[in-house]
């Protein structure tokens, strides 16, 4: 089952959003327009499918935190199609006052839920409750909003398919700094603890993992010729070095001495290549961070070799214009976010009406070229 559209109100900055997605999506846009936001909301879904609706808002600070600023609902509807048919999903969340104090649960048919809020400082239920309600419903070969729709037959197993392809959203967006500080949690968010989980697996995974590194650290990192693993200590942690040492007499050189952006690829590349089974789509947040240019030209090739060799569908947040002109990356692939008046709208370069897009998409042109003239910022001159 794939996630064929996704439709976003009153998500944060995003007034309205909705927007195609096949294999891969590139998210461009300037700063602050709501790239993060955008994957904040697939997170969202994410954590709704593994752990809950209740235990997915609490993380986040409740409605007030992601809701739009002013708005008391929100709502996601995502369309899912497999071979045969497609499944809409939609999630319709609104914020009551003087509601009841505690959860109950509509009919089986409407799928209704009241979940009681509870004051953030002092963990208490307060008058508000949040007011849910989900429905799921199945079309043709078509997305369920082009053409006629129908209740599931086998609602439940159509239901429990859904949440487990909404589970399977990871993100990946390790930092450097995060990586090197020892936990015996791991935050696949951003990377905490990553050496001791990395001791987690077998040497026999381990060495898999390793082997498929290695040619691609190798020919992006000239101090990392041939990678290479130790475990440390009872064997709980790990440390990545070069067994062919380049740099100074004592011929050591560890993931400790990597540069930010070797590290950032390294944690990248790792989490990439054990995705666990379930995974259904990955968000990556601006994978061109710390890494030079020639570096990034080569990531689309490496980002559609994943996606198709794990099967997987991947969001990627950008601003770097070597990743998007890219052949490999289509018009289709990429959303164009534009923020005014402290809103943002978003709409895939292929079917953007602006004569600026449509020229630069019709003449095979670089696409930043386009998107430059739309979105272009400069640092003015004579203000300092």
């Amino acid at each position: 089952m794939k996630l064929t559209h996704i439709a976003i109100t009153n998500w944060r900055n995003f007034a309205h959003i909705e927007f195609d997605l096949s294999s891969r999506l590139f998210v461009v846009g300037p700063n602050s327009s709501g790239k993060t936001n955008l994957l904040g909301a697939l997170r969202f879904l994410g954590d709704i499918g593994r752990r809950g609706l209740v235990a997915a808002s609490e993380d986040l600070g409740g409605p007030d935190r992601y809701f739009r600023s002013g708005a008391d609902s929100a709502a996601f509807v995502a369309t899912f199609n497999d071979t045969q048919n497609s499944t809409e999903f939609a999630l319709f969340l609104r914020l009551m006052s003087a509601g009841p104090k505690s959860t109950k649960r509509g009919s089986d048919a409407d799928q209704t839920f009241a979940f009681p809020m509870t004051d953030p400082l002092t963990g208490e239920p307060n008058d508000r409750y949040l007011d849910v309600h989900q429905t799921i419903t199945a079309g043709g070969k078509k997305p369920a909003d082009e053409g006629e729709s129908f209740p599931v037959e086998d609602e439940e197993a159509q239901r429990t398919r859904v949440r487990q392809t909404l589970a399977g959203i990871r993100y990946i967006h390790p930092n450097p700094k995060k990586m090197l500080e020892r936990s015996d949690r791991y935050d696949p968010d951003h990377g905490t603890g990553f050496f001791q989980h990395v001791g987690r697996f077998s040497d026999q995974q381990l060495d898999a993992v390793v082997d498929r590194i290695r040619p691609i650290m190798a020919s992006v990192v000239p101090e990392i010729p041939n990678l290479s693993y130790q475990r440390m200590g009872l064997g709980t942690e790990v440390v990545f070095y070069s067994d062919t040492p380049v740099r100074g007499a004592s011929g050591v050189y560890s993931h400790e001495q990597f540069s930010e952006g070797t590290l950032r690829l390294l944690g990248m590349l790792f989490d990439l290549a054990t995705l666990p089974r379930d995974t259904s789509v990955v968000l990556i947040e601006e994978p061109e961070t710390f890494l030079q240019a020639s570096v990034v030209r080569s990531l689309p090739s490496l980002l559609a070799e994943v996606a198709m060799n794990r099967d997987v569908q991947m969001v990627i947040s950008t601003h770097s214009p070597e990743l998007i002109d890219s052949e490999l990356v289509l018009p289709s692939q990429v959303l164009m976010l534009r923020s005014e008046n402290g809103e943002t709208t978003g709409e895939l370069l292929s079917e953007s009406n602006d004569p600026r897009i449509k020229a630069v998409v019709s003449a095979g042109l670089p696409k930043s070229q386009g998107i430059d003239a739309v979105n272009g910022r400069t640092i003015p001159l004579g203000t300092w």
